[in-house]
């Protein structure tokens, strides 16, 4: 099963067939598709990729049992004052804190030691029974989710992890690994180090690693996304014949599941729940869609697409952009120019990049996404030059909104929203046009006769309050459309209030 694709504009219909406003309150629209766009002029989308930290990578492997790579293949996690991350070590899971998300340490824990030393794991892999936190079937972290229900402390934490039974012979075998049984693992934990068994099969809806959740506080629910296999109809045609692709494109895909509980889920059986993103004809012939970690931000969703370019001389990792109105139906975003993409020669993360599995943390006005980089390809690649077995956890970061713009230079652009309806006295911008400016006019949707025109605004600020020259919001009770001019500049959000930040 497969979601049907929808186009970019998804506005309701009222029962006359005209176009309800799309309401424009403090949730922020941003500009990742043409949602809230009617018309544009003059103008161009640009990704803007997150900034990498200077001082990347964080944490990299350098004890005995980490093994060659430390990836998060986890979470970070800020609680309280407190950074917290569960990532992949060579033992299972292991785990580290720190005070500022930079200098990471790596705690004594007292579970699970290594030729009579003390270690940060946690979890180990293949278990005996009667070691700590021992999880039978458990091959791979996905990640850590903090719950914040006071009534459940036995469970503040919930662990995601891919459970594999490789000595299966019965009737749940997973179709794309014969002889297998694998699915969704979840355990629980007061403190994060303790851990205990909740259950090894919640759902086998998913078959494999790079499996992400979100929790939408909005619908109160989780929504899983996981690895399936998918091959749009028609794809490998479309593409042409490549005996690479014949040979070694394996369909990699997206699936989605929802539970209130994380426990219980709308898709059980093995393959059956539904295809939110797969591989499309714009793709370069091989490319698979390896994950994807979507989180709610604004008024919308924002998913991190891991693209495998599965061809003979590259299979490299990056991250692209997508985006959602409804957690469920996904557009890939501009041109697909990397948001986190692959480092350089001389890099760290030069062949293989892949996000952690929680939202990005906001510090001050900065959003941190935490990744995995790694020195080595990912296989199957026929050149020479494939790298040395290493990896390591870093993050890179934009300013809040800063995702996508919409560009003008000083021969002027004109952006025109849609109807919407302004739920407040306020419109606020993120907008650079510091050496430019921005004008506003609001239009009343049918006539397009102007109601409110703005001052001029010359500002680079992630909230930009309007002022109006002429008229204001309290006019356009049932509706307006939003003209937006702009020279020399960019614009990134829009949102509106009572008066008040958000």
């Amino acid at each position: 099963m497969i979601y049907p694709m929808l186009p970019l504009f998804v506005v309701g219909l009222a029962a006359g067939g005209a176009a309800e406003p799309v309401p424009l309150g403090v949730a922020k629209q941003l500009f990742l598709d043409d949602y809230l766009v009617a018309s544009v002029e003059n103008v161009t989308r640009t990704i803007h990729p997150a900034v990498k930290y200077e001082g990347n990578p964080v944490l990299w492997p350098e004890e005995p049992w980490e093994g060659a790579v430390a990836l998060v293949y986890g979470s970070v996690l800020r609680d309280g004052d407190v950074f917290k991350m569960w990532y992949h070590n060579g033992q299972g899971v292991g785990y580290a804190e720190s005070d500022d998300g930079l200098a990471w340490r790596r705690p004594e824990l007292g579970l699970i030691p290594v030729e009579g030393h003390d270690t940060n794991t946690v979890i180990l892999r293949n278990a005996e029974e009667g070691t700590a936190n021992a999880l039978p079937y458990f091959y791979e972290l996905f990640g850590v989710h903090q719950n914040r229900d006071e009534t459940r402390p036995d469970e503040r934490y919930v662990m995601g992890y891919l459970s594999i039974d490789r000595k299966y012979q019965g009737p749940r075998q997973d179709p794309f690994h014969g002889g297998q049984r694998r699915g969704l693992g979840v355990a629980v934990s007061a403190d994060g180090i303790h851990w205990k068994l909740a259950d090894s099969w919640a759902t086998e809806a998913i078959c494999d690693g790079g499996t992400h959740w979100t929790f939408d506080p909005s619908a109160k629910r989780y929504v899983l996304y996981g690895r399936t296999k998918h091959i749009a109809p028609g794809l490998k045609e479309a593409w042409g014949a490549d005996p690479w692709v014949d040979e070694y494109f394996w369909g990699r895909s997206v699936a989605r599941a929802e539970s209130t509980d994380f426990r219980q889920w709308d898709y059980v059986d093995p393959a059956t729940a539904p295809v939110v993103m797969t591989a499309d004809v714009e793709d370069t012939p091989g490319n698979e869609i390896y994950s994807m970690q979507v989180f709610p931000y604004g008024a919308v969703y924002i998913g991190l697409v891991q693209v495998f370019h599965n061809q003979e001389d590259a299979c490299h990792l990056d991250i692209q952009l997508a985006v959602s109105h409804d957690s469920v139906h996904f557009t890939r975003v501009g041109d697909r120019r990397p948001f986190i993409p692959c480092g350089g020669i001389g890099c760290w993360d030069r062949f293989n990049t892949s996000v952690a599995n929680n939202p990005p943390i906001t510090v001050g006005d900065e959003l941190r996404f935490y990744y995995s980089g790694r020195t080595y390809r990912h296989g199957p690649y026929a050149g020479p030059d494939k790298g040395e077995s290493g990896g390591g956890i870093g993050f890179a970061a934009i300013q809040r909104d800063r995702f996508v713009s919409l560009d003008a230079s000083f021969d002027g652009g004109v952006v025109e929203t849609v109807p919407v309806r302004l739920e407040g006295p306020t419109l606020h911008l993120n907008a650079a046009c510091a050496f430019g400016e921005i004008l506003v006019e609001v239009l009343e949707p049918e006539t397009h006769a102007v109601v409110a025109k703005s001052k001029p605004i010359r500002a680079d600020g992630l909230d930009v309050a309007v002022e109006w020259e002429e008229g204001g919001l309290s006019e356009t009770k049932a509706g307006a459309v939003l003209r937006l001019t702009l020279r020399n500049a960019r614009l990134y959000a829009l949102w509106c209030t009572d008066g008040a930040r958000p």
